[in-house]
Protein backbone atom coordinates (compact mmCIF):
# COMPACT_ATOMS: atom_id res chain seq x y z
CA UNK A 1 0.00 0.00 0.00
CA UNK A 2 3.58 2.34 1.08
CA UNK A 3 4.21 1.79 -2.99
CA UNK A 4 0.56 2.52 -4.14
CA UNK A 5 0.75 5.97 -2.60
CA UNK A 6 4.31 6.71 -3.18
CA UNK A 7 3.70 6.30 -7.41
CA UNK A 8 -0.39 7.21 -7.11
CA UNK A 9 -0.15 9.65 -10.00
CA UNK A 10 1.96 6.56 -12.37
CA UNK A 11 -0.87 3.77 -10.64
CA UNK A 12 -3.94 6.11 -11.81
CA UNK A 13 -2.64 6.42 -14.96
CA UNK A 14 -1.94 2.97 -15.94
CA UNK A 15 -5.69 2.00 -14.06
CA UNK A 16 -7.48 4.72 -16.15
CA UNK A 17 -5.52 3.14 -19.37
CA UNK A 18 -6.43 -0.41 -18.91
CA UNK A 19 -10.40 0.73 -18.11
CA UNK A 20 -10.51 2.86 -21.37
CA UNK A 21 -9.32 -0.48 -23.21
CA UNK A 22 -12.18 -2.66 -21.33
CA UNK A 23 -15.00 0.04 -21.55
CA UNK A 24 -16.23 -1.13 -24.50
CA UNK A 25 -16.72 -4.61 -23.78
CA UNK A 26 -18.67 -3.37 -20.98
CA UNK A 27 -21.86 -2.03 -22.84
CA UNK A 28 -24.74 -3.11 -24.60
CA UNK A 29 -23.54 -1.80 -28.15
CA UNK A 30 -20.95 -3.34 -30.61
CA UNK A 31 -17.09 -3.04 -28.82
CA UNK A 32 -16.02 -2.43 -32.32
CA UNK A 33 -17.79 1.11 -32.45
CA UNK A 34 -15.33 4.03 -33.16
CA UNK A 35 -17.04 5.76 -30.18
CA UNK A 36 -14.44 3.97 -28.54
CA UNK A 37 -11.72 3.21 -30.54
CA UNK A 38 -11.00 5.85 -31.88
CA UNK A 39 -13.22 8.71 -30.27
CA UNK A 40 -11.73 11.48 -28.76
CA UNK A 41 -14.46 11.97 -26.15
CA UNK A 42 -13.78 8.43 -24.35
CA UNK A 43 -9.90 9.84 -24.04
CA UNK A 44 -10.49 13.25 -22.62
CA UNK A 45 -13.15 11.53 -19.93
CA UNK A 46 -10.56 8.67 -18.68
CA UNK A 47 -7.64 11.33 -18.82
CA UNK A 48 -9.67 13.65 -16.48
CA UNK A 49 -10.63 10.55 -13.79
CA UNK A 50 -6.34 10.43 -13.45
CA UNK A 51 -6.30 12.70 -10.55
CA UNK A 52 -9.74 11.51 -8.86
CA UNK A 53 -8.27 8.09 -9.03
CA UNK A 54 -4.63 9.41 -7.79
CA UNK A 55 -6.63 11.69 -4.90
CA UNK A 56 -8.44 8.29 -3.52
CA UNK A 57 -5.44 6.15 -4.21
CA UNK A 58 -3.58 8.11 -1.53
CA UNK A 59 -5.94 9.26 0.91
CA UNK A 60 -7.57 5.92 1.00
CA UNK A 61 -7.98 3.67 3.77
CA UNK A 62 -6.66 -0.10 2.50
CA UNK A 63 -10.13 -1.63 3.99
CA UNK A 64 -11.95 0.47 1.87
CA UNK A 65 -10.21 0.08 -0.87
CA UNK A 66 -10.03 -3.70 -0.71
CA UNK A 67 -13.90 -3.91 -0.28
CA UNK A 68 -14.13 -1.40 -3.57
CA UNK A 69 -12.37 -3.31 -5.44
CA UNK A 70 -13.95 -6.42 -4.33
CA UNK A 71 -17.45 -5.07 -4.84
CA UNK A 72 -15.92 -3.67 -8.42
CA UNK A 73 -15.25 -6.84 -9.70
CA UNK A 74 -18.82 -8.36 -8.87
CA UNK A 75 -20.36 -5.42 -10.67
CA UNK A 76 -17.83 -5.47 -13.93
CA UNK A 77 -18.26 -9.16 -14.08
CA UNK A 78 -21.75 -8.91 -14.98
CA UNK A 79 -21.71 -5.77 -16.29
CA UNK A 80 -19.40 -7.52 -18.99
CA UNK A 81 -21.45 -10.69 -19.11
CA UNK A 82 -24.79 -8.71 -19.67
CA UNK A 83 -23.33 -6.67 -22.62
CA UNK A 84 -22.25 -9.82 -24.41
CA UNK A 85 -25.71 -11.61 -23.82
CA UNK A 86 -27.42 -7.89 -24.96
CA UNK A 87 -25.54 -7.77 -28.12
CA UNK A 88 -25.24 -10.81 -29.39
CA UNK A 89 -28.28 -12.56 -27.84
CA UNK A 90 -25.74 -15.85 -26.27
CA UNK A 91 -22.34 -16.50 -24.96
CA UNK A 92 -19.62 -16.27 -27.68
CA UNK A 93 -17.83 -19.96 -28.01
CA UNK A 94 -14.28 -20.55 -28.44
CA UNK A 95 -10.98 -19.48 -26.17
CA UNK A 96 -10.55 -16.07 -27.06
CA UNK A 97 -14.09 -15.44 -25.87
CA UNK A 98 -13.96 -17.08 -22.39
CA UNK A 99 -10.19 -15.24 -22.35
CA UNK A 100 -11.87 -11.87 -22.72
CA UNK A 101 -14.92 -12.63 -20.65
CA UNK A 102 -12.21 -13.12 -17.83
CA UNK A 103 -9.61 -10.19 -18.35
CA UNK A 104 -12.10 -7.51 -19.09
CA UNK A 105 -13.68 -7.67 -15.23
CA UNK A 106 -9.76 -7.61 -14.20
CA UNK A 107 -8.89 -4.62 -16.26
CA UNK A 108 -11.80 -2.43 -14.92
CA UNK A 109 -11.70 -4.00 -11.62
CA UNK A 110 -9.32 -1.17 -9.95
CA UNK A 111 -10.76 1.84 -11.59
CA UNK A 112 -14.01 0.89 -10.44
CA UNK A 113 -13.06 0.00 -7.58
CA UNK A 114 -11.43 2.97 -6.35
CA UNK A 115 -14.41 5.14 -7.12
CA UNK A 116 -16.95 2.54 -5.29
CA UNK A 117 -14.18 2.94 -2.13
CA UNK A 118 -15.53 6.67 -2.02
CA UNK A 119 -19.25 5.63 -1.49
CA UNK A 120 -18.16 3.23 0.96
CA UNK A 121 -16.54 5.49 3.04
CA UNK A 122 -18.87 8.25 2.46
CA UNK A 123 -20.26 9.58 5.35
CA UNK A 124 -22.82 12.61 5.88
CA UNK A 125 -22.67 14.93 8.80
CA UNK A 126 -24.18 13.74 12.20
CA UNK A 127 -26.92 15.80 12.93
CA UNK A 128 -30.89 15.35 13.21
CA UNK A 129 -33.32 17.22 10.59
CA UNK A 130 -36.58 18.55 11.60
CA UNK A 131 -39.34 16.19 12.02
CA UNK A 132 -41.88 15.67 9.29
CA UNK A 133 -45.28 15.34 10.42
CA UNK A 134 -47.15 11.56 9.74
CA UNK A 135 -50.45 13.55 8.68
CA UNK A 136 -49.13 15.73 6.15
CA UNK A 137 -46.95 13.08 4.49
CA UNK A 138 -49.45 11.15 4.07
CA UNK A 139 -51.92 13.58 2.78
CA UNK A 140 -49.60 14.88 0.14
CA UNK A 141 -48.06 11.54 -1.26
CA UNK A 142 -52.06 10.36 -1.19
CA UNK A 143 -52.94 13.70 -2.85
CA UNK A 144 -50.17 12.71 -5.81
CA UNK A 145 -51.74 9.35 -6.47
CA UNK A 146 -55.34 10.72 -6.81
CA UNK A 147 -53.05 12.79 -9.69
CA UNK A 148 -52.51 9.00 -11.11
CA UNK A 149 -56.02 7.59 -10.03
CA UNK A 150 -57.56 10.83 -12.45
CA UNK A 151 -55.58 10.53 -15.45
CA UNK A 152 -56.09 6.83 -15.22
CA UNK A 153 -59.69 7.05 -14.25
CA UNK A 154 -61.44 4.71 -12.97
CA UNK A 155 -57.86 2.93 -12.62
CA UNK A 156 -55.08 0.79 -14.12
CA UNK A 157 -57.39 -2.95 -14.23
CA UNK A 158 -54.97 -5.71 -15.46
CA UNK A 159 -52.54 -8.02 -15.05
CA UNK A 160 -53.78 -11.06 -13.11
CA UNK A 161 -57.23 -9.27 -11.99
CA UNK A 162 -59.10 -10.78 -15.08
CA UNK A 163 -58.92 -14.21 -13.84
CA UNK A 164 -59.33 -13.00 -9.69
CA UNK A 165 -62.56 -11.33 -10.60
CA UNK A 166 -64.07 -14.09 -13.01
CA UNK A 167 -62.93 -16.44 -9.36
CA UNK A 168 -64.63 -14.39 -7.70
CA UNK A 169 -67.80 -14.28 -9.33
CA UNK A 170 -67.95 -17.64 -10.82
CA UNK A 171 -65.42 -19.39 -9.13
CA UNK A 172 -63.60 -21.94 -8.28
CA UNK A 173 -60.99 -20.19 -6.54
CA UNK A 174 -57.52 -20.79 -7.84
CA UNK A 175 -54.65 -21.50 -5.32
CA UNK A 176 -52.19 -19.51 -7.97
CA UNK A 177 -53.17 -16.47 -6.88
CA UNK A 178 -53.41 -15.44 -2.87
CA UNK A 179 -56.83 -15.85 -2.15
CA UNK A 180 -57.28 -13.20 0.47
CA UNK A 181 -56.27 -10.73 -2.52
CA UNK A 182 -58.83 -12.17 -4.84
CA UNK A 183 -61.11 -11.75 -2.52
CA UNK A 184 -60.87 -8.41 -1.44
CA UNK A 185 -60.63 -7.39 -4.94
CA UNK A 186 -63.95 -9.54 -6.13
CA UNK A 187 -65.53 -7.70 -3.00
CA UNK A 188 -64.68 -4.25 -3.57
CA UNK A 189 -65.53 -4.50 -7.30
CA UNK A 190 -68.87 -6.47 -7.06
CA UNK A 191 -70.13 -3.82 -3.88
CA UNK A 192 -69.20 -0.89 -6.16
CA UNK A 193 -71.21 -2.89 -8.77
CA UNK A 194 -74.03 -3.37 -6.71
CA UNK A 195 -74.35 -0.30 -4.92
CA UNK A 196 -74.14 1.75 -8.46
CA UNK A 197 -75.06 -0.48 -11.14
CA UNK A 198 -71.56 0.01 -12.70
CA UNK A 199 -67.88 -1.25 -11.73
CA UNK A 200 -66.51 1.95 -12.23
CA UNK A 201 -67.73 2.51 -8.36
CA UNK A 202 -65.84 -0.88 -7.68
CA UNK A 203 -62.81 0.06 -9.18
CA UNK A 204 -62.93 3.70 -7.77
CA UNK A 205 -63.23 2.01 -4.25
CA UNK A 206 -60.12 -0.80 -4.60
CA UNK A 207 -58.27 2.48 -5.90
CA UNK A 208 -59.43 4.72 -2.62
CA UNK A 209 -58.50 1.29 0.16
CA UNK A 210 -55.21 1.20 -1.56
CA UNK A 211 -54.05 4.78 -2.24
CA UNK A 212 -55.21 5.23 1.64
CA UNK A 213 -52.95 2.51 2.61
CA UNK A 214 -49.94 3.14 0.58
CA UNK A 215 -49.88 6.60 1.70
CA UNK A 216 -50.51 5.94 4.86
CA UNK A 217 -47.62 3.47 5.36
CA UNK A 218 -45.22 5.61 3.74
CA UNK A 219 -46.47 8.25 5.23
CA UNK A 220 -45.14 6.76 8.69
CA UNK A 221 -41.99 5.55 7.01
CA UNK A 222 -40.91 9.36 5.99
CA UNK A 223 -41.67 10.50 9.29
CA UNK A 224 -39.81 7.51 11.01
CA UNK A 225 -37.13 8.30 8.63
CA UNK A 226 -37.07 11.79 10.04
CA UNK A 227 -36.30 11.44 13.53
CA UNK A 228 -32.82 10.10 12.39
CA UNK A 229 -31.17 11.94 9.45
CA UNK A 230 -31.25 15.39 8.07
CA UNK A 231 -33.98 17.05 7.08
CA UNK A 232 -32.75 16.98 3.41
CA UNK A 233 -32.35 13.39 3.64
CA UNK A 234 -36.09 13.05 4.72
CA UNK A 235 -36.92 15.39 1.92
CA UNK A 236 -35.55 12.79 -0.30
CA UNK A 237 -37.25 10.11 0.95
CA UNK A 238 -40.35 12.03 0.77
CA UNK A 239 -40.21 12.97 -2.56
CA UNK A 240 -39.31 9.40 -3.64
CA UNK A 241 -42.65 7.99 -2.25
CA UNK A 242 -44.43 11.02 -3.83
CA UNK A 243 -43.04 11.64 -7.34
CA UNK A 244 -41.05 8.62 -8.13
CA UNK A 245 -44.20 7.29 -10.83
CA UNK A 246 -43.87 3.78 -10.18
CA UNK A 247 -45.76 4.36 -6.62
CA UNK A 248 -48.51 6.56 -8.46
CA UNK A 249 -49.20 3.23 -11.19
CA UNK A 250 -49.02 1.07 -8.48
CA UNK A 251 -51.29 2.69 -6.36
CA UNK A 252 -54.15 2.75 -8.96
CA UNK A 253 -53.45 -0.85 -10.31
CA UNK A 254 -55.17 -4.09 -9.39
CA UNK A 255 -52.14 -6.11 -8.66
CA UNK A 256 -51.23 -7.75 -5.50
CA UNK A 257 -47.80 -5.86 -5.61
CA UNK A 258 -48.60 -2.63 -4.50
CA UNK A 259 -50.31 -3.43 -1.09
CA UNK A 260 -47.48 -5.90 -0.58
CA UNK A 261 -44.89 -3.98 -1.11
CA UNK A 262 -46.11 -0.85 1.25
CA UNK A 263 -46.33 -3.90 3.59
CA UNK A 264 -42.17 -4.86 3.38
CA UNK A 265 -41.29 -0.84 3.17
CA UNK A 266 -43.02 -1.17 7.13
CA UNK A 267 -41.30 -4.67 8.24
CA UNK A 268 -38.07 -2.50 7.01
CA UNK A 269 -38.57 0.13 9.38
CA UNK A 270 -39.42 -2.14 12.08
CA UNK A 271 -36.93 -4.27 11.84
CA UNK A 272 -34.96 -1.00 12.13
CA UNK A 273 -36.19 -0.02 15.36
CA UNK A 274 -35.71 -3.55 16.58
CA UNK A 275 -32.15 -3.41 15.90
CA UNK A 276 -32.19 0.14 18.12
CA UNK A 277 -33.33 -1.34 20.89
CA UNK A 278 -34.18 -5.28 21.24
CA UNK A 279 -34.98 -4.91 24.90
CA UNK A 280 -37.68 -2.86 23.95
CA UNK A 281 -39.04 -4.58 21.40
CA UNK A 282 -39.54 -7.36 23.28
CA UNK A 283 -41.04 -5.54 26.66
CA UNK A 284 -43.16 -4.20 24.20
CA UNK A 285 -46.48 -6.21 23.22
CA UNK A 286 -47.52 -3.68 20.77
CA UNK A 287 -44.63 -3.14 18.48
CA UNK A 288 -44.46 -7.35 18.21
CA UNK A 289 -48.35 -7.35 16.94
CA UNK A 290 -47.55 -4.94 15.36
CA UNK A 291 -44.92 -6.84 13.33
CA UNK A 292 -46.93 -9.90 13.28
CA UNK A 293 -49.55 -8.30 11.52
CA UNK A 294 -46.99 -6.45 8.78
CA UNK A 295 -46.02 -10.18 8.63
CA UNK A 296 -49.44 -11.42 8.17
CA UNK A 297 -50.25 -9.07 5.70
CA UNK A 298 -47.69 -9.49 3.67
CA UNK A 299 -47.86 -13.36 3.31
CA UNK A 300 -51.59 -12.94 2.27
CA UNK A 301 -50.85 -10.45 -0.76
CA UNK A 302 -48.25 -12.45 -2.39
CA UNK A 303 -46.91 -16.30 -2.23
CA UNK A 304 -43.06 -15.35 -2.01
CA UNK A 305 -43.89 -13.12 1.18
CA UNK A 306 -42.35 -16.23 2.78
CA UNK A 307 -38.97 -15.09 1.50
CA UNK A 308 -39.50 -12.43 3.57
CA UNK A 309 -41.05 -12.76 6.66
CA UNK A 310 -39.13 -16.15 7.13
CA UNK A 311 -35.27 -13.33 6.98
CA UNK A 312 -37.20 -10.95 9.18
CA UNK A 313 -37.64 -13.91 11.87
CA UNK A 314 -33.84 -14.72 11.41
CA UNK A 315 -33.55 -10.97 12.25
CA UNK A 316 -35.17 -10.86 15.29
CA UNK A 317 -33.73 -13.69 16.40
CA UNK A 318 -30.61 -12.95 15.71
CA UNK A 319 -30.68 -9.27 17.39
CA UNK A 320 -32.23 -10.43 20.21
CA UNK A 321 -30.60 -13.82 21.28
CA UNK A 322 -33.66 -14.60 23.37
CA UNK A 323 -35.44 -17.45 23.81
CA UNK A 324 -38.74 -15.46 23.88
CA UNK A 325 -38.05 -13.88 20.71
CA UNK A 326 -37.62 -17.14 19.70
CA UNK A 327 -40.88 -18.18 20.59
CA UNK A 328 -42.27 -15.36 18.96
CA UNK A 329 -41.06 -15.46 15.33
CA UNK A 330 -42.16 -19.43 15.88
CA UNK A 331 -45.38 -18.57 16.58
CA UNK A 332 -45.44 -15.44 13.23
CA UNK A 333 -44.01 -18.45 11.05
CA UNK A 334 -46.83 -20.42 12.18
CA UNK A 335 -49.59 -17.42 11.69
CA UNK A 336 -48.01 -16.54 8.19
CA UNK A 337 -48.02 -19.74 6.99
CA UNK A 338 -51.22 -21.46 8.26
CA UNK A 339 -53.53 -17.97 7.78
CA UNK A 340 -53.33 -18.56 4.00
CA UNK A 341 -53.75 -21.87 3.55
CA UNK A 342 -57.09 -21.95 6.59
CA UNK A 343 -58.68 -19.33 3.77
CA UNK A 344 -57.83 -21.41 0.83
CA UNK A 345 -59.69 -24.50 2.38
CA UNK A 346 -62.28 -22.26 2.99
CA UNK A 347 -63.31 -21.49 -0.05
CA UNK A 348 -62.43 -24.85 -1.15
CA UNK A 349 -59.73 -23.34 -3.65
CA UNK A 350 -57.59 -25.42 -6.35
CA UNK A 351 -53.96 -25.76 -5.32
CA UNK A 352 -51.07 -23.92 -6.87
CA UNK A 353 -49.99 -26.48 -9.96
CA UNK A 354 -46.46 -27.54 -9.34
CA UNK A 355 -45.69 -25.78 -13.25
CA UNK A 356 -46.17 -22.45 -11.88
CA UNK A 357 -42.75 -23.28 -10.14
CA UNK A 358 -40.97 -24.45 -12.99
CA UNK A 359 -40.34 -20.83 -14.87
CA UNK A 360 -36.59 -21.53 -15.12
CA UNK A 361 -36.95 -25.40 -16.49
CA UNK A 362 -39.39 -24.70 -18.89
CA UNK A 363 -37.67 -21.58 -19.86
CA UNK A 364 -34.32 -23.98 -20.16
CA UNK A 365 -35.99 -26.37 -22.53
CA UNK A 366 -37.82 -24.35 -24.99
CA UNK A 367 -34.79 -22.05 -25.46
CA UNK A 368 -33.19 -25.65 -26.01
CA UNK A 369 -35.92 -26.47 -28.48
CA UNK A 370 -35.22 -23.12 -30.70
CA UNK A 371 -31.25 -22.31 -30.35
CA UNK A 372 -29.51 -26.05 -29.90
CA UNK A 373 -28.46 -27.67 -33.28
CA UNK A 374 -30.42 -30.59 -33.02
CA UNK A 375 -32.12 -32.65 -35.58
CA UNK A 376 -35.32 -31.49 -37.21
CA UNK A 377 -37.64 -34.62 -35.92
CA UNK A 378 -36.04 -34.44 -31.90
CA UNK A 379 -36.85 -30.31 -32.16
CA UNK A 380 -40.38 -31.41 -33.03
CA UNK A 381 -40.65 -34.32 -30.44
CA UNK A 382 -39.02 -31.36 -28.05
CA UNK A 383 -41.48 -28.84 -29.10
CA UNK A 384 -44.45 -31.39 -28.68
CA UNK A 385 -44.63 -30.50 -24.84
CA UNK A 386 -45.16 -26.76 -26.05
CA UNK A 387 -47.87 -27.81 -28.21
CA UNK A 388 -45.77 -26.90 -31.03
CA UNK A 389 -45.74 -23.21 -29.81
CA UNK A 390 -41.79 -22.92 -29.50
CA UNK A 391 -41.94 -19.56 -31.33
CA UNK A 392 -43.39 -18.34 -28.50
CA UNK A 393 -39.97 -18.22 -26.43
CA UNK A 394 -39.14 -15.11 -25.01
CA UNK A 395 -35.66 -14.55 -23.50
CA UNK A 396 -37.34 -12.34 -20.63
CA UNK A 397 -40.01 -14.14 -20.00
CA UNK A 398 -40.67 -17.83 -18.99
CA UNK A 399 -44.60 -17.16 -18.83
CA UNK A 400 -44.88 -18.15 -22.51
CA UNK A 401 -42.96 -21.32 -21.53
CA UNK A 402 -45.02 -22.41 -18.56
CA UNK A 403 -48.19 -20.88 -20.00
CA UNK A 404 -50.93 -21.65 -21.80
CA UNK A 405 -49.28 -24.01 -24.12
CA UNK A 406 -46.88 -26.51 -21.89
CA UNK A 407 -48.61 -29.70 -21.33
CA UNK A 408 -49.57 -29.84 -18.35
CA UNK A 409 -51.65 -33.13 -18.27
CA UNK A 410 -48.69 -34.43 -19.63
CA UNK A 411 -46.42 -33.66 -17.11
CA UNK A 412 -49.06 -34.92 -14.57
CA UNK A 413 -49.28 -37.99 -15.74
CA UNK A 414 -45.56 -38.67 -15.85
CA UNK A 415 -43.25 -36.15 -14.33
CA UNK A 416 -40.34 -38.28 -14.37
CA UNK A 417 -40.44 -38.52 -17.99
CA UNK A 418 -40.45 -34.71 -18.06
CA UNK A 419 -37.40 -34.33 -15.43
CA UNK A 420 -35.13 -36.86 -17.36
CA UNK A 421 -35.84 -34.97 -20.75
CA UNK A 422 -34.56 -32.03 -18.56
CA UNK A 423 -31.12 -33.57 -17.21
CA UNK A 424 -30.36 -34.87 -20.54
CA UNK A 425 -30.26 -31.89 -22.87
CA UNK A 426 -29.18 -30.36 -19.61
CA UNK A 427 -25.89 -32.33 -19.96
CA UNK A 428 -25.90 -31.72 -23.68
CA UNK A 429 -26.15 -28.22 -23.64
CA UNK A 430 -25.20 -26.40 -20.67
CA UNK A 431 -24.64 -22.89 -22.41
CA UNK A 432 -27.81 -22.57 -23.40
CA UNK A 433 -29.55 -23.81 -19.63
CA UNK A 434 -27.16 -21.07 -18.15
CA UNK A 435 -28.07 -18.87 -20.91
CA UNK A 436 -31.74 -18.97 -20.47
CA UNK A 437 -31.62 -19.18 -16.66
CA UNK A 438 -29.15 -15.48 -16.72
CA UNK A 439 -31.78 -13.53 -19.61
CA UNK A 440 -34.87 -14.85 -17.93
CA UNK A 441 -33.39 -12.68 -14.45
CA UNK A 442 -31.24 -9.97 -16.40
CA UNK A 443 -33.15 -7.28 -14.52
CA UNK A 444 -31.57 -8.27 -11.29
CA UNK A 445 -27.98 -9.37 -11.91
CA UNK A 446 -26.93 -7.17 -15.23
CA UNK A 447 -26.60 -3.30 -14.56
CA UNK A 448 -27.33 -2.20 -18.09
CA UNK A 449 -30.50 -4.54 -18.56
CA UNK A 450 -33.32 -2.83 -19.77
CA UNK A 451 -35.42 -6.15 -20.31
CA UNK A 452 -38.03 -4.64 -17.63
CA UNK A 453 -39.20 -2.20 -20.26
CA UNK A 454 -39.54 -4.69 -22.42
CA UNK A 455 -39.87 -8.27 -20.85
CA UNK A 456 -42.28 -9.54 -23.75
CA UNK A 457 -41.08 -7.80 -26.55
CA UNK A 458 -42.70 -8.50 -30.17
CA UNK A 459 -45.98 -9.42 -28.68
CA UNK A 460 -46.82 -5.93 -28.55
CA UNK A 461 -44.94 -5.24 -25.26
CA UNK A 462 -42.20 -2.92 -26.95
CA UNK A 463 -40.55 -1.20 -24.12
CA UNK A 464 -43.70 -0.88 -21.80
CA UNK A 465 -42.05 0.04 -18.50
CA UNK A 466 -45.61 -1.24 -17.19
CA UNK A 467 -49.08 -1.51 -18.36
CA UNK A 468 -52.13 0.62 -17.95
CA UNK A 469 -54.67 -0.31 -20.12
CA UNK A 470 -58.09 -1.59 -18.82
CA UNK A 471 -58.24 -6.01 -18.82
CA UNK A 472 -62.16 -6.37 -18.18
CA UNK A 473 -63.61 -9.75 -18.31
CA UNK A 474 -66.56 -9.67 -20.71
CA UNK A 475 -69.08 -12.75 -19.37
CA UNK A 476 -68.76 -10.53 -16.45
CA UNK A 477 -69.34 -6.42 -17.47
CA UNK A 478 -67.39 -4.09 -19.30
CA UNK A 479 -65.17 -1.04 -17.48
CA UNK A 480 -63.19 1.63 -19.75
CA UNK A 481 -60.67 3.69 -19.12
CA UNK A 482 -61.77 7.89 -19.24
CA UNK A 483 -58.94 9.97 -18.28
CA UNK A 484 -60.37 13.03 -16.56
CA UNK A 485 -56.41 15.16 -16.33
CA UNK A 486 -56.11 14.34 -20.05
CA UNK A 487 -52.08 15.94 -20.46
CA UNK A 488 -51.20 14.04 -17.27
CA UNK A 489 -52.30 10.74 -18.73
CA UNK A 490 -50.40 11.69 -21.84
CA UNK A 491 -47.25 12.22 -20.00
CA UNK A 492 -47.54 9.15 -18.00
CA UNK A 493 -48.14 7.09 -21.00
CA UNK A 494 -44.84 8.52 -22.14
CA UNK A 495 -43.01 6.81 -19.21
CA UNK A 496 -45.47 3.57 -18.88
CA UNK A 497 -45.58 2.79 -22.63
CA UNK A 498 -42.41 4.44 -24.38
CA UNK A 499 -39.97 4.36 -21.06
CA UNK A 500 -39.06 8.11 -22.37
CA UNK A 501 -37.04 8.01 -19.03
CA UNK A 502 -34.18 6.14 -20.99
CA UNK A 503 -33.19 9.10 -22.57
CA UNK A 504 -32.42 10.93 -19.69
CA UNK A 505 -28.26 10.24 -18.22
CA UNK A 506 -29.00 9.30 -14.34
CA UNK A 507 -32.61 9.76 -14.15
CA UNK A 508 -32.88 6.79 -16.36
CA UNK A 509 -31.75 4.45 -13.59
CA UNK A 510 -33.93 5.55 -10.92
CA UNK A 511 -36.27 3.29 -13.12
CA UNK A 512 -34.08 0.26 -13.33
CA UNK A 513 -34.23 -2.62 -11.22
CA UNK A 514 -30.68 -3.64 -11.24
CA UNK A 515 -29.92 -0.44 -9.76
CA UNK A 516 -31.45 -1.08 -6.80
CA UNK A 517 -29.86 -4.58 -6.39
CA UNK A 518 -26.98 -2.90 -6.95
CA UNK A 519 -27.34 -0.12 -4.23
CA UNK A 520 -28.31 -2.77 -1.84
CA UNK A 521 -24.91 -5.28 -2.15
CA UNK A 522 -22.89 -2.11 -2.17
CA UNK A 523 -24.93 -1.28 1.48
CA UNK A 524 -24.41 -4.76 2.52
CA UNK A 525 -20.35 -4.51 1.95
CA UNK A 526 -20.48 -0.54 3.51
CA UNK A 527 -22.42 -2.16 7.00
CA UNK A 528 -19.86 -5.32 6.55
CA UNK A 529 -17.01 -2.97 6.42
CA UNK A 530 -17.97 -1.19 9.44
CA UNK A 531 -18.85 -4.17 11.91
CA UNK A 532 -22.30 -3.05 11.64
CA UNK A 533 -24.14 -6.32 11.77
CA UNK A 534 -27.01 -5.30 13.68
CA UNK A 535 -28.13 -3.38 10.70
CA UNK A 536 -27.20 -5.64 8.09
CA UNK A 537 -29.39 -8.15 9.33
CA UNK A 538 -32.38 -5.66 8.48
CA UNK A 539 -31.86 -5.78 4.83
CA UNK A 540 -32.33 -9.58 5.00
CA UNK A 541 -36.02 -9.58 3.87
CA UNK A 542 -35.05 -7.03 0.81
CA UNK A 543 -32.31 -9.81 -0.46
CA UNK A 544 -34.88 -12.64 0.89
CA UNK A 545 -37.89 -11.29 -2.12
CA UNK A 546 -34.63 -10.28 -4.64
CA UNK A 547 -33.60 -14.23 -4.27
CA UNK A 548 -37.15 -15.30 -5.09
CA UNK A 549 -37.33 -13.59 -8.08
CA UNK A 550 -33.89 -14.56 -9.37
CA UNK A 551 -36.09 -17.87 -10.12
CA UNK A 552 -39.24 -16.20 -10.89
CA UNK A 553 -40.98 -15.97 -14.77
CA UNK A 554 -39.64 -12.34 -15.38
CA UNK A 555 -38.77 -9.38 -13.99
CA UNK A 556 -41.36 -7.10 -14.41
CA UNK A 557 -41.31 -3.78 -13.01
CA UNK A 558 -44.12 -4.82 -10.73
CA UNK A 559 -42.08 -7.54 -9.38
CA UNK A 560 -39.33 -5.34 -9.02
CA UNK A 561 -41.32 -2.75 -7.45
CA UNK A 562 -41.06 -4.90 -3.73
CA UNK A 563 -37.27 -4.06 -3.55
CA UNK A 564 -37.12 -1.04 -5.64
CA UNK A 565 -39.57 0.73 -2.89
CA UNK A 566 -37.15 -0.77 0.29
CA UNK A 567 -33.89 0.11 -0.90
CA UNK A 568 -33.75 3.89 -0.81
CA UNK A 569 -35.22 3.56 2.32
CA UNK A 570 -32.88 1.45 4.08
CA UNK A 571 -29.92 3.50 2.29
CA UNK A 572 -30.82 6.93 3.62
CA UNK A 573 -31.02 5.42 7.56
CA UNK A 574 -27.67 3.13 6.94
CA UNK A 575 -25.73 6.33 5.31
CA UNK A 576 -27.36 9.21 6.82
CA UNK A 577 -28.89 8.05 10.10
CA UNK A 578 -28.39 9.07 13.52
CA UNK A 579 -25.27 7.15 14.47
CA UNK A 580 -25.84 7.52 17.88
CA UNK A 581 -28.29 4.48 17.82
CA UNK A 582 -25.73 1.96 16.19
CA UNK A 583 -24.78 -1.16 17.32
Amino acid sequence: MTWIRKHAAMCAAGIAFLAAIAAPYLTSIDPDSRVYRSGILTAILFLATIPVVNHILVKQRKKALLYGLFYALIFSFFLSIGSELTFYGAFLSGTGSMIRRLMIPLMMTPFLGTLFSQLLTWEVPEKKGQRLSWPLCSLLIGGVYILYYLAYYPGIVNYDFFSELAQYVNGPYFGAHPVFHTLMTGYLFTLGERLSGSYVLGATLYCAVQIIGMAVIYGYVCSFVSKRVPTLASLLVLAFFALHPIHGFMSVSTIKDALFTACLVFLVIELWELQEDPAAFLSHPAKMVRMAVTCLFMALFRHNAVFAYAFAVIAVVAVCRRRKAILYCAAVLVLCIATPRVISVCVSAWKTPRSEAMSVPCQQLIRTAVYADMPEEEREALGTWWSGAIDRYRPYSADPAKGGNFDYQRYEADPGAFWRMYLEYGRRYPKIYLEAFLLNCAGIWNPDDLSHAHAMDTEGWDFVYTKTEILFPAEIGTLTQTPILKRTHQFLQGIAHASRHEKYPFVSLLFRPSVYVYALLLLTFRLRMAKKGKQRLVLLPIWGIILSYVFSACILIRYAYAFMACVPVALVLAVCGDHTKQQ
